[in-house]
């Protein structure tokens, strides 16, 4: 597998990276400088500096490779920090015309499901630049001629844990966070599966121990 990281120095980016790398896939990083480039070196590891809103900079970054994985997003809640998510998006549907790539995925948040607490009401209407980013994102990308897989979810943590449980189109029972391992190691399993056209995934840790019922296309990773 030859795959494209966006967002590869950030935290769940740098996972990415590592657990691709660690599969014996190429992966080529995109940073914005020589000071982002990612502290591992690999021989099958290869660094793109520019701008990943940039769709001629990303479409020579894609060029010969299989898909795309995205965990971009902006540091702040603000308009022009959360912009990043779907400028990214849009410039990259433009640049998936110039190459053969056409398997997407993307980090987005859970704030995009129907809320089921007040608290998820609030916290929408606290950070609406960050829904109405993820929002327009998705949307570039869902009406696009490209296989789309959305990953949302909730609080990211540091934790050292790769387990991780997701279901179609809805946040798992008490999902309100994910380690970036986790939700790294998500996004690597979904991308080498065979699906077409867009789905949309909540994600989150796995509860090691707990009997629960899953739905049939629940995924469990512990």
């Amino acid at each position: 597998m030859k795959l494209v990281v966006l967002g590869a120095n950030g935290g769940t980016g740098q996972h990415v990276v590592a657990i691709a790398l660690r599969m014996g896939w190429t992966v080529t990083a995109v940073v914005r400088s020589e000071a982002k480039r990612p502290p591992m070196m690999h021989d099958n590891l290869f660094v793109a500096i520019g701008d990943p809103c940039d769709q001629a900079f990303l479409a020579g970054a894609m060029r010969g490779q299989d898909a795309v994985i995205s965990t971009l997003g902006g540091k702040l809640p603000t308009r022009k920090a959360t912009s990043v998510s779907w400028r990214s998006a849009e410039a990259l549907v433009k640049a998936t015309a110039r190459t053969v790539v056409r398997r997407v995925a993307v980090t987005s948040t859970a704030l995009r499901f129907p809320p089921q607490r007040l608290f998820d009401k609030v916290l929408a209407r606290l950070v609406f630049p960050v829904v109405q980013s993820a929002a327009r994102m998705e949307t570039a990308l869902m009406q696009a001629d490209l296989d789309v897989l959305i990953a949302r979810c909730g609080f990211l943590t540091d934790a050292d844990d790769a387990s991780y449980c997701a279901a179609p189109d809805a946040l798992p029972a008490r999902g309100f966070s994910v380690s970036r391992q986790a939700l790294a190691q998500f996004l690597i399993d979904m991308v080498q599966d065979e699906w077409s056209g867009s789905r949309v995934y909540g994600v989150a840790a796995a509860v090691v121990g707990e009997v629960r019922k899953t739905r049939p296309a629940e995924k469990l990773r512990i």
